[in-house]
């Protein structure tokens, strides 16, 4: 008996709401017409669900972003559940409420970045930036893959429309936007975009101007991508960090890792075909690489869009290519 109030005590703010949410759910599902419950339960589901789970997790250890989650999940069971011609008071709630939570967690993230990256300030760990702080700062209210996804999507806009000033780099910092064909490559996706874009919109819209449209957005929304990348690619470095004896490597915000010093055999140039080496960066062996990292071990790095790979021989494009090679040897 002991052991079951221990649990339950325990665990009472995923049992209590479980058990609240199904008893409404089962409430909405079972009554045939429900035009007079309808607006108690869309309270029950978007207000009262969600205060009574803050009630139970405000003294405990757990992210307080989680009854926004709740209420997320409300929201969307409420759309489900309650059928169209009740759902007066609940488009109501829509229209003040949707936009006000999109704000609120948009200014949340970005003071929550400012505050995590005051303290990589204040300790000096100069290998962190932007994106980093952004993506840990997910990792407080998202799983992994939820938080990369919000991350990237973050970065798509910083990068394109708020990032402008040039990031002056450090002795152990290293481009790779300068020597390699990244920026050509992804100069001619976006002279490609922009003709697809006019052209497609002038065929699609005589027959469906909706559809049109609809694909001229997507076509705008790439070609943004492909311009923060471009613009992140002389922001985001490759560092070596001897401080704490690791080698970040970076492309831009779709690829990152983290390697310990101990961890690398070798590193040498390379020319020629590139085909069988992995590439740090998304468009693989389309670009090629001129330096060769060997690993005595298989390491796991985020490739896109938070997709994991992994390898034990990572091909780079370095600018300066000598300097980097020099100093990672001198680490080894």
């Amino acid at each position: 008996m002991i052991k079951i109030n221990t649990f339950l005590s325990r665990y009472n703010f995923i049992i209590v709401p479980f058990l609240l949410l199904l008893s409404l759910v089962t409430i909405s599902v079972s009554l045939t017409s429900i035009s007079s419950l309808a607006p108690y339960l869309i309270i029950d589901f978007l207000f009262t669900v969600p205060l009574i789970y803050y009630f139970l997790i405000r003294k405990k250890d757990i992210n307080k972003f989680t009854v926004i989650t709740l209420t997320v999940i409300g929201f969307f069971l409420s759309d489900y559940l309650i059928p169209v011609q009740h759902q007066g008071m609940f488009n109501s709630i829509k229209i003040v409420a949707v936009p006000i939570l999109e704000i609120v967690l948009f200014i949340t993230l970005i003071l929550k970045v400012r505050k995590f990256r005051g303290r990589f300030k204040q300790k000096a760990v100069a290998t962190y930036d932007f994106y980093d702080a952004l993506y840990a700062v997910c990792l407080d209210f998202f799983p992994s893959k939820i938080s990369s996804f919000i991350a990237t999507e973050t970065a798509v806009f910083y990068y394109t429309f708020f990032k402008w000033k040039s990031h002056k780099m450090s002795d152990n910092e290293f481009s790779y936007h300068k020597e390699g064909t990244y920026t050509g490559v992804l100069l001619g996706i976006l002279l490609v975009i922009v003709i697809e874009t006019f052209v497609l919109h002038a065929l699609l819209v005589e027959t469906n101007v909706v559809l049109a449209w609809i694909m001229t957005g997507f076509s705008i929304y790439t070609l943004i991508q492909v311009t923060a990348i471009l613009k992140s690619m002389r922001a985001r470095f490759i560092a070596i960090d001897n401080e704490n004896k690791k080698l970040h490597l970076r492309f831009s915000f779709l690829s990152n890792v983290v390697i310990d010093f101990n961890m690398i055999e070798d590193v040498k140039l390379v020319s020629g075909d590139t085909a069988q080496i992995d590439h740090l960066s998304f468009l693989g062996s389309l670009t090629g690489c001129n330096v060769v990292l060997n690993l005595k071990e298989e390491i796991t790095y985020k490739f896109f869009y938070g997709m994991q790979r992994k390898s034990n021989k990572l091909g780079l494009i370095i600018d300066d290519k000598m300097n980097f090679i020099n100093k990672i040897k001198a680490v080894l």
